[in-house]
């Protein structure tokens, strides 16, 4: 069992998912972050909190959209909370 935090956004004018995976049980293990359906990007926790790795996921996100535009749906700039 995993818990997933999950985000529609828009991606350079396409709808996007924005996926990060943690572990349900051990909060630490199974973490990946994905974008739409692309192959899970497993990631090493550096924290033990489920707010801590899912911070760390954003910032993975946020990361590899670096340079591309990310909105939510209404059009607004995505804030990454």
């Amino acid at each position: 069992m995993s818990i997933r935090w999950i985000k529609n956004v828009i991606v350079d004018g396409q709808k996007s998912t924005l996926e990060i995976q943690i572990g349900d049980k051990r909060i630490g293990d199974k973490c990946y972050t994905r974008i739409n359906d692309e192959v899970e990007s497993w990631f090493d926790n550096r924290h033990d909190t489920r707010n801590d790795i899912i911070e760390q996921g954003i910032e993975i996100l946020r990361n590899r959209l670096e340079n591309r535009t990310v909105t939510y749906p209404d059009g607004k700039k995505y804030d990454w909370q």
